[in-house]
């Protein structure tokens, strides 16, 4: 029974073995699939970016191009090519020198832009040659309405109005006869209708040159300086530094007491401590009196002295009103009211006495002599009588603070006034016309006296002014690790550091040594098959031309009839 539960546990463990191993089998493989498609996809990203650099190139001789080929510089008859080397370019300060992906300079001599003249329109061609890496690009140039100079790239501009475009068809001429062969160039050019072209094919070798970067050992690292510290050795490109300090501290401090001694100084480790004996007595005593203050008690140097007093206040106050009077004023224990009543009078009559007139007739005459000498006068004797004339007018007057109330009566005020008292608060008594309180008020007051002569006070007693003075000295010692040098306690401490050696700039160091690369420039040389291309032109002479205007710019019905485009276009109607 046991030999079989043993054989079923080792297989059962065998079994378990299997499966872990083709887990980690599995694992591994699934890592290898993730590795290979990083891989891949950081491949594609730097074919991408080698792309990039190729055609930012080629854009820039196009436009170059672009701008060289003016009107003049164009070629002039069907089939026939113009070129622009990169090496021209250089040299007319056109471009900046265009170097590969590599930082390696792009060949000026094979790189060139070329202008093709096709029946109504031109085709430019732009190659470039970096090393063993080649391409090139084409474009259609030609004078469209869009240009905003002589000729223009060909662009696929949706149009805006109704539109229609110029055919032409040219029969009944014939073909001249050829003309001279051009130079033998590397410009690839094909033959057509109007140009005869010949091919050659040439051995020819070729260089290039190729930035390569070699390391170049200069020495072993170097460890730098750290300020305070001291070097002490370099291991695997470590560098080792220590620094000393001596850390100084104070002795310790003296203890504040020494028994009934007192700390004076300490100088050094060496405590300094004294006592002084002074003689005592009692402080002077206390003068009998201090102004109307009388004394109480000594404490010491302090004097005691109180007085009684009998505070004083104000009567009672009187009470707002008294019946139907309102308070007017209050004058000690003297309450003052008054009230005001509304009374009418009738008016003083004046005036409707009779007026009189004096009304005078002679009723006799007098003698008169006025002087001894004079003779008698005869003066007339009047009777006269009061005759009432008239009556003077009827008034009515008011006493002052009165006013009219009709023709006859007066309104005023009558004005009535009496007085009450008051007493005192409590506790509080009439004395001389103010209230004196009944239960006095003690004031007291304290003065100081000082020691007899000879003594000055201390701590609440006088002390002599002279002492007996005894001194005792102690030492003290350094904290713990610390030694004595002086008057102070030192220890030295040591500081240790590292810093990784370093190399001058501009290098690179590994494993402690220092490198420098150095970039040379190799050139590489080769053996290839260059073709040649020469060619020679024609023309169509005589017959006749026949132009067509369609509102298709692909017109297959004109086009199968022979006719081509001119280039040319106008708004549909137009002349």
């Amino acid at each position: 029974m046991y030999e079989e539960d043993k054989r079923f546990s080792w297989t059962n463990l065998f079994i378990k073995l299997i499966i872990v191993i083709i887990f980690i089998l599995f694992t591994v493989w699934l890592l290898s699939l993730s590795t290979k498609s990083v891989t891949r996809g950081m491949s594609n990203s730097l074919d991408v970016l080698t792309d990039n650099i190729f055609s930012q190139n080629v854009e820039k001789m196009k436009e170059v191009g672009k701008s060289y080929f003016t009107t003049e510089r164009l070629p002039q008859k069907i089939g026939e090519v113009k070129t622009l080397s990169l090496a021209k370019m250089y040299d007319e300060n056109l471009i900046l020198e265009i170097k590969d992906k590599n930082g390696n300079a792009c060949s000026a001599k094979n790189s060139y832009v070329s202008v093709e003249k096709m029946e109504n329109e031109y085709q430019m061609k732009v190659y470039l040659e970096c090393g063993e890496e080649s391409d090139y690009v084409k474009v259609i140039m030609g004078c469209y309405n869009y240009c905003d100079k002589d000729i223009c790239e060909k662009q696929d501009i949706p149009e805006t109005k109704a539109m229609e475009y110029e055919y032409s068809k040219t029969s009944g001429g014939s073909w001249g006869p050829y003309g001279n062969w051009s130079e033998w160039s590397k410009t690839s050019v094909t033959k057509n209708n109007y140009r005869d072209v010949e091919t050659k094919v040439v051995k020819e070798e070729y260089s290039y040159d190729k930035n390569e970067t070699n390391s170049v050992y200069t020495g072993v690292a170097t460890c730098p300086e750290v300020d305070g510290y001291s070097y002490t050795g370099i291991n695997n490109g470590v560098c080792s530094y220590e620094r000393i300090v001596t850390d100084v501290k104070d002795p310790a401090s003296c203890p504040a007491t020494n028994g009934d001694y007192k700390l004076i100084s300490q100088n050094g480790f060496t405590c300094n401590y004294s006592k002084s004996t002074y003689g005592t007595t009692v402080p002077r005593t206390c003068p009998a009196t201090n102004g109307d203050y009388e004394l109480v008690s000594q404490n010491g140097f302090t004097c005691n002295y109180a007085k009684s007093a009998y505070g004083t206040t104000s009567p009672s106050a009187c009470p707002a009103t008294n019946g139907d009077y309102s308070l007017v004023s209050q004058n000690g224990f003297t309450c003052n009211y008054s009230k005001s009543t509304t009374v009418t009078i009738a008016a003083t009559k004046g005036g409707g006495e009779p007026i009189y007139s004096e009304s005078c007739s002679i009723v006799g005459y007098d003698t008169v002599r006025p002087c001894s000498t004079c003779g008698v006068q005869m003066v007339p004797i009047y009777s006269c009588t009061n005759v009432i004339t008239g009556y003077t007018p009827v008034t009515y007057t008011c006493p002052n603070n009165y006013r009219k109330n009709s023709t006859t009566t007066c309104v005023g005020t009558k004005v009535e006034t009496t007085t009450s008292t008051v007493g005192c608060p409590g506790g509080y008594t009439k004395s001389n016309g103010t209230c004196v309180a009944n239960t006095a008020t003690v004031s007291t007051k304290t003065t100081t006296v000082g020691c007899p002569d000879g003594y000055t006070k201390s701590n609440g007693t006088c002390v002599s002014n002279t002492a007996t003075v005894s001194t005792k000295t102690t030492t003290v010692e350094c904290p713990a690790n610390y030694e004595k040098r002086g008057n102070f306690c030192t220890k030295d401490i040591t500081y240790k550091t590292t810093r990784n050696s370093v190399c001058p700039a501009g290098e690179r160091m590994s494993k402690g040594n220092c490198y420098r690369d150095e970039v040379t420039v190799q050139t590489y040389t080769g053996i290839r098959d260059v073709t040649y291309y020469r060619y020679r032109l024609r023309e169509y002479t005589g017959g006749t031309t026949d132009y067509k205007w369609s509102t298709s710019n692909n017109d297959q019905s004109l086009i199968s009839a022979g006719y081509k485009l001119t280039g040319k276009s106008r708004e549909l109607g137009g002349k």
